[in-house]
């Protein structure tokens, strides 16, 4: 089974050695200092009603009418300076910081440019942000240092850093945005409801895939994953769908690719294989050293996988080629470069806030994350109740988080089965597209700067994530 490609692509595979440096952005600075909660229960006067906006809009939100109903409050809200103060909980020391650094300035350069506009009807967002360093202990220490300071996390990234807090979080009311994509968050009996999952999961993700390259003939398929949350519930995801579409696991290597440990197990298991495609649940550069190994092997497959395993800096690297070839890219949302309304306006605003630093489409995630989070404090202004348990309800009735076709709209309300979302897309990375455009030397600020993939396959729903029945977490320790 050969790769469809949009351009014949001549390369030699054999002369190549990995050399895969991902170089991690330096981590960005943060605006929010710690601050003073509004204590137990606070009241101020404001308006009755949100007017709706369009995602991302910058415009300052207005508010009907002349009195309202006091608004209650409890953490992270000073009522007389008009200040909502939100958490953030990135990796950007860690496996995944080069990615969690741009999604963490996507959000920063959204609050910073909503409050410059006049925030939420004069409500500043105020953000703090510590490293957890993707470390389970890290992250628990951090939560516990800024827990009392804020009343909801924009941003909390890794499966199993979130769902270590997750009985804290439920006991704080804590509302939470994951940066991570378990199937678990979109269900009220495992999370309490505190969650908001972003975009699709990695069991329905991994569906699609399945039937993409189905589609393309392949029959075969072998599977190499981090073990717990993270890799768990994609190879969950691989193996129903093999189920559906009648295909064969050849190599099961779930849960068997740890990170600081040797690989050449898990690359020697893939090649045995002969598998048409090897899906991949790992970070980017764990995932390079794989990929590459086989291929320099002798493996003629494809390769395919969870979102976070790829990013596109990859293709500055000598196994750019090889990504050229092999690699298909799964998406939650659109590029960087592409012309939709909500994207249009991100570019814009992270293009006037860093013109000199290269385009990502990390920042896409981090702004679509905050987008959610400004819907769910308008909504709880609105409601007159900004305490945590406030923001939780406010969050769980949202039904559309629109977010200007940079990826599909969002719900929260209803049952999982009814607004788990299940699309997403197929992007074809191209080293000659991304490098006629300036390659690693691109800014944010040129026009036709990119990160160098190729549409392949529009944002869709596959026959196997259709007739799944979402009424439980798809992988569960133990």
């Amino acid at each position: 089974m050969k790769k469809r490609t949009h351009m014949e692509k001549r390369l030699s595979l054999f002369a190549l050695v990995l050399v895969v440096a991902l170089v991690a952005a330096a981590c960005s600075s943060s605006g929010g200092d710690t601050t003073t909660t509004a204590g137990d229960t606070a009241t101020t006067t404001t308006a009755a009603a949100v007017t709706t906006t369009m995602a991302g809009d910058m415009a300052t939100t207005t508010m009907a009418g002349d009195m309202a109903p006091e608004i209650k409050t409890d953490f992270g809200v000073d009522v007389e300076n008009k200040v909502i103060t939100i958490g953030l909980l990135p990796d950007l020391t860690g496996v995944f910081a080069t990615l969690a650094t741009d999604m963490v300035d996507g959000q920063i350069v959204y609050w910073d440019t909503l409050n410059a506009n006049g925030g939420i009807d004069g409500w500043t967002v105020k953000y703090i942000i510590e490293d957890t360093n993707y470390n389970v202990e890290q992250y628990m220490e951090k939560y516990e240092k800024i827990r009392n300071e804020v009343v909801a996390l924009s941003l909390s990234l890794g499966s199993p850093t979130t769902v270590a807090a997750l009985p804290d979080m439920k006991a704080d009311n804590m509302l939470t945005i994951p940066l991570s994509w378990y199937s678990g968050w979109a269900i009220p009996s495992f999370d309490g409801g505190v969650t908001l999952e972003q975009n699709s999961n990695y069991c329905i993700e991994a569906m699609n895939i399945l039937d993409f390259i189905n589609e393309m003939g392949g029959k075969t398929i072998a599977i190499a994953t981090f073990p717990g949350d993270y890799g768990g519930d994609a190879s969950a995801g691989v193996i129903k769908a093999a189920e559906f579409y009648g295909m064969e696991i050849v190599y099961d290597g779930t849960g068997n690719v740890i990170p600081g440990q040797d690989q050449t197990a898990v690359i020697q298991g893939i090649v045995s294989s002969g598998a048409d495609c090897t899906f991949l649940t790992t970070n980017p550069s764990i995932g390079a050293e794989i990929l590459v190994g086989a291929v320099q092997a002798g493996y003629t497959g494809l390769f395919t996988g969870s979102v976070p395993t790829y990013d596109f800096r990859l293709l500055d690297s000598p196994a750019g080629p090889v990504y050229d070839k092999v690699f298909y890219q799964s998406s939650y949302s659109v590029g960087w470069g592409v012309d939709t309304p909500g994207n249009n306006e991100m570019m814009a605003a992270l293009g006037a806030a860093y013109p000199d630093r290269r385009p990502s489409d990390g920042f896409i995630i981090g702004w679509n994350e905050a987008v959610t989070m400004r819907k769910v404090l308008e909504t709880a202004l609105a409601n007159g109740d900004m305490t945590r348990a406030g923001v939780v309800a406010a969050g769980n009735s949202i039904e559309t988080v629109d977010f200007g076709g940079t990826a599909p709209n969002q719900s929260y309300a209803g049952a999982p089965n009814e607004y788990v979302q299940r699309r997403t897309a197929i992007w074809n990375p191209d080293l000659a597209t991304y490098t006629a455009a300036g390659g690693a030397n691109q800014t944010m600020s040129q026009d036709d700067a990119t990160t160098g993939s190729l549409l392949e396959k529009d944002f869709f729903v596959g026959a196997a994530a259709e007739a799944f029945d979402f009424m439980e977490p798809c992988w569960t320790a133990g």
